[in-house]
């Protein structure tokens, strides 16, 4: 990959638009998952103030045989 300075969205749109079909169907799927990752999810109030309820909660330590405990639920055979 170029190294390129100052590339706008409009640079890379103009760019893509260049390639084949199929390419430019990858490349807008990848763009949108990348748009998505980096948006601030739409919740709603009540459920942002139980989600930042719980990262505030100082955490909480368990034994070694706690957590084999809770890994043998999803795999036995641990």
């Amino acid at each position: 990959m170029n190294k390129m300075t100052n590339v706008t969205l409009e640079d890379a749109v103009e760019a893509a638009r260049k390639l084949p079909v199929e390419t430019q169907e990858a490349v807008a799927a990848e763009l949108m998952e990348y748009v998505e990752d980096l948006s601030t999810p739409n919740r709603p109030s009540e459920r942002q103030a139980i989600i930042k309820e719980r990262i505030e909660r100082p955490l909480k330590a368990i034994s070694r045989d706690q957590l084999m405990a809770m890994l043998r639920q999803y795999n036995p055979a641990i």
